[in-house]
């Protein structure tokens, strides 16, 4: 079971390969961004029914995200592990997206959830094969984050379709520009994308699979899994910042439309934001590469702690102000999830050298799992608690109602950034410390060798 180091991908194969993060952002974003404003304010919903409602659709993924991880650990077919689970997934994914974002019903609680939940199946029948596909893809440090960043930067030009798309259609045609006009062009675009990305990457790139077929029990790669140290607290850090992500994205649309005054051409505003992000990821991957992963996600996360309470400094007309912000907290950002997952896939390959098998599937289903979880959670706890302090979508705000909106928007984001920084301080996983565990790995590989008869 020696590690022999893989050779460093071509750039067609790492694009190859990143191509279906772009049709996944392109239908998930749009459940935080557009979702809850457009079904408050247009379909008539409660927005704290809406929260809930959200948070609600993510229970079923106790159980399918951990089911899913171990049964792609374990299967065995001619096209591979991971690509007949994203297949299925993209089928489902792509139905419930259209339908979703572009109703073909009456819009009513029942129906956000349970295409929510439909959606949110698909999501998990993709990514957790994929994302374990990811983490095996090469054994190198830095690969692993050429990788990662290669599929991010992907995940980015999704955000600024989605954004993009409706700003350009409503220019050109005059439909496109509200919020619920986009999130139909959006909807339509799913049925193409979906399945043509992922196509492209079932094709042409190959599974790789270092450490044969998964045997041990489901219960015992879970209980190894959530005794591993270093993945607990990567883990925790990133369900932290990812909160505060979440926790923004299903703001930003009120804050928008209620503080700055805009509600016609949001999208446009955001454009900015999912580009600079796109900008400013290779200026990540190379610091990365210059200064260590940890090094980089502390930079990178103490700026962004910085950056965040700039919002508090835009207030009523203040476009160009809030197009700023935007764009800074977009440049200042575009490292996490990038440096976070090729530090997981680091901790993936100690884990599955100590267990003589492959765990991907299970380290990435609990990452996936709490994942959505926590953006379910902060929408289920953000839009609710907003409603009870007095604050209405569909009605007039006095100057109380908007600062608390501000605040809620800004002070919440800001302490989980900062919690996150504290606790990667203690990340212990570097290069060099990554070589001296293969090399005891390997050590004692030839002592076992060597008592075999």
């Amino acid at each position: 079971m020696s590690l022999v180091p893989s050779l460093k991908l071509t750039r067609k194969r790492l694009i190859s390969f990143g191509l279906p993060e772009y049709s996944i952002y392109l239908c998930s974003i749009p459940i935080t961004l557009y979702i809850p404003y457009v079904y408050s304010t247009h379909f008539g919903l409660e927005l704290a029914h809406i929260g809930l409602i959200l948070m609600l659709a993510r229970i079923s993924d106790v159980i399918t995200d951990p089911l899913i991880g171990f049964l792609s650990d374990r299967t065995n077919t001619r096209f591979g592990r991971r690509k007949p689970w994203m297949a299925a997934g993209a089928a489902v994914m792509m139905v419930s997206a259209f339908q979703l974002f572009n109703p073909q019903f009456e819009v009513t609680n029942m129906y956000l959830l349970v295409w929510s939940i439909l959606l949110w199946l698909g999501w998990t029948m993709i990514n957790i094969p994929y994302y374990a596909w990811g983490a095996e893809l090469s054994d190198s440090y830095d690969e692993r984050t050429r990788i990662t960043g290669w599929r991010q930067a992907f995940a980015y030009m999704g955000n600024v379709t989605v954004l993009a798309l409706p700003a350009a259609a409503g220019e050109l045609t005059g439909f496109g520009s509200l919020p619920e006009e986009g999130l139909t062009i959006i909807g339509s675009l799913a049925l193409i994308v979906l399945p043509v990305t992922i196509a492209a990457t079932l094709t042409l790139v190959p599974e790789r699979n270092t450490y044969g077929l998964a045997k041990l029990s489901l219960a015992t790669n879970f209980k190894a899994v959530w005794k591993n140290g270093s993945f607990k607290l990567l883990w925790i850090a990133f369900m932290l910042k990812y909160m505060g992500a979440a926790w923004g994205s299903a703001l930003f649309m009120l804050f928008a439309a209620h503080v700055v005054g805009e509600k016609e051409n949001i999208a446009a505003i955001l454009i900015g934001h999912y580009a600079m992000q796109l900008v400013a990821l290779p200026m990540w991957v190379k610091l990365s590469e210059r200064i260590g992963k940890k090094e980089t996600y502390i930079v990178g996360g103490t700026l962004f702690s910085i950056v965040i309470p700039m919002f508090w400094f835009v207030g009523y007309g203040d476009l160009w102000l809030l197009v700023f912000v935007l764009s800074a907290v977009g440049a200042s950002g575009s490292y996490f999830t990038a440096i976070s997952m090729s530090m997981k896939a680091d901790v993936i390959e100690i884990a599955s050298q100590r267990a003589g098998e492959n765990v991907s599937g299970a380290y990435i289903a609990i990452w996936s799992l709490g994942q959505k979880m926590i953006g379910a959670v902060a929408l289920g706890i953000c839009l609710p608690l907003l409603q009870y302090l007095g604050f209405d979508a569909q009605g007039d705000n006095g100057p109380r109602e908007i600062q608390i909106l501000v605040n809620m928007y800004v002070i919440p984001q800001t302490l989980m950034y900062i919690g996150a920084v504290a606790l990667i301080w203690r990340y212990p996983i570097t290069s060099k410390r990554l070589e001296k565990i293969r090399g005891a790995f390997e050590r004692r590989k030839t002592r076992l060798d060597g008592f075999e008869p």
